[in-house]
């Protein structure tokens, strides 16, 4: 199970997850710190058996990414902002 770690202690005495576990989590357990959220969609895009913590991940999940169905290349039409933020997030105007 992979929890959020919500404290910036060097530490691991004095770890605090979002879930309110530890600071000790269970075997096999795994953690990401906050800033770190957003790369969970990618650990469980790989690792597809790891399971979130419900009070670390209240909504399940992460989504990796936007999918396809949600985009346009077309102005004025809906996903076009989306499709816009990612293009310039590639290096294009």
């Amino acid at each position: 199970m992979i929890h959020i770690r919500i404290d910036d202690s060097p530490l691991n005495a004095n770890r605090r997850f979002a879930c309110g576990i530890g600071p000790e989590l269970p075997p096999g357990d795994l953690y990401l710190f906050v800033s770190e959220e957003y790369k969970a969609g990618a650990y469980f895009a790989v690792h597809d058996v790891a399971e979130s913590c419900p009070g670390c991940f209240p909504d399940g999940k992460p989504q990796l990414g936007t999918p396809i169905s949600e985009l346009s290349g077309r102005p004025g039409h809906p996903g076009y902002e989306r499709f816009k933020q990612i293009a310039e997030s590639w290096g294009y105007p």
